[in-house]
């Protein structure tokens, strides 16, 4: 039972050569098994490159939904399902935070080069406004966010800080995933996500892709991928020991974060008048930026 379409496509106006390959390697995967029974697809492409068969994945699962050469042969049977794991609720909306290492916010950015466009990630804490970790990549992955939070508790330990921490990202897989929940988990960290729609609720990261782009030289387009890494590097380390902030007293991120002890429970402290408290916008998530979402319709 055939089709007429199918007729002239398979058999009628198709390349013979091609045909001819594709009932060669249907008879090796027959023979394959026969001699060993119950190998899944995965096995059995195994076994075809030993005997010097390559073949492309969705070609070798086609031939075997085709001519049905296995019990799980129905269409579709062979996908991999893939678990995404879901989205956190925000935990640092209408909250208000005053320690170093309370709220870290992570996000990637884009830097142009003439050898291909590459990935930054930044890791900044709340308050001090510090780029705790950061890494260069050609693709958004979880490998390098796995990494730089790693770095970032190292350096939370080195402060002798031992309140819990909590992790603000967007919704992208590379953030939400298992490898970042697993690490979050061993490591007293609590996991928070925008909500969908909602990109001013990672605001912070926003602002500091601008700084860097627009007052520290990373948004022009840089001849090299390495020239891009060195001004990358420049760039993050003007910000965290030169460049000052209104939001925390007009004051060097590195020394607002190095003014914090972690010695007591209590409120962090340090040498009296080595820095002053951090502004109420550096520490508050405020409830207008909630409102301003909802003004200007970006949540919809």
């Amino acid at each position: 039972m055939i089709s007429r379409q199918n007729l002239y496509k398979t058999y009628l106006h198709c390349d013979e050569e091609k045909l001819q390959r594709n009932d060669k390697i249907r008879d090796q995967i027959i023979s394959i098994l026969e001699e060993r029974r119950g190998l899944s697809g995965t096995q059995v492409r195994k076994e075809l490159l030993t005997r010097g068969v390559s073949v492309g994945r969705d070609k070798f699962y086609k031939i075997i939904n085709r001519y049905k050469l296995t019990l799980n042969s129905r269409k579709k049977a062979w996908k991999r399902q893939h678990y995404k794991s879901k989205a956190a609720p925000n935990l640092i909306l209408n909250h208000t935070f005053r320690r170093v290492f309370e709220v870290l916010f992570a996000d990637y950015t884009e830097i142009s080069t003439n050898e291909g466009k590459l990935q930054l990630l930044l890791i900044e804490d709340l308050v001090s406004r510090y780029i705790t970790a950061f890494r260069v990549s050609n693709t958004c992955k979880s490998e390098p966010v796995v990494e730089a939070l790693q770095e970032s508790l190292e350096l939370k330990a080195s402060l002798k800080l031992h309140y819990k921490t909590i992790f603000h990202t967007d919704r992208g897989s590379e953030f939400v995933n298992h490898a970042v929940k697993t690490l979050a988990a061993s490591n007293n960290i609590e996991i928070s996500n925008t909500g969908k729609n909602h990109c001013y609720e990672n605001a912070y990261m926003e602002s500091l892709n601008k700084t860097l782009k627009y007052c520290l030289g990373l948004r022009e387009k840089f001849t090299t991928k390495e020239e891009a890494y060195q001004s990358i590097e420049a760039a993050i380390n003007s910000y965290n020991y030169e460049h000052t902030h209104n939001s925390i007293g007009k004051r060097v991120p590195h020394v607002v974060l190095m003014s914090y002890t972690g010695k007591k429970s209590g409120k962090p402290e340090g040498k009296r008048g080595s820095c002053p408290s951090p502004g109420r916008g550096a520490r508050t998530y405020s409830k207008s930026l909630v409102v301003k979402i909802k003004k200007i319709g970006l949540d919809r």
